[in-house]
């Protein structure tokens, strides 16, 4: 099922975090507790900083955030930097 073909058709908080976590569950996968913690802020209307180590689910806890934007009918945007923001190794860098 895709994540769209998820999307419930009652947009409250309740319905949004029940259908996302039946979809990640369908991913198999399992929401981490800081992920949970931050849907459930997320869909309780609360701004959210995630400070949590490369590879912790960052990304996962952002398609929360568009999903709950897409079943309220709303638009929503996601950006990355193209480059990383962590310092290269010294030597590793190309003139260009």
């Amino acid at each position: 099922m895709s994540l769209v073909d998820a999307l419930p058709t009652d947009p409250s908080a309740d319905s949004i975090y029940a259908a996302f976590s039946a979809w990640v569950s369908d991913q198999g996968l399992t929401l981490y507790p800081h992920q949970e913690e931050a849907v459930i802020e997320l869909l309780s209307d609360n701004n959210v900083v995630l400070g949590t180590p490369t590879g912790s689910g960052k990304s996962l806890v952002a398609v929360a955030a568009h999903f709950a934007a897409l079943a309220e009918g709303r638009t929503t945007y996601y950006t990355a930097p193209i480059r990383s923001m962590s310092p290269s190794p010294p030597g590793s860098r190309t003139k260009g």
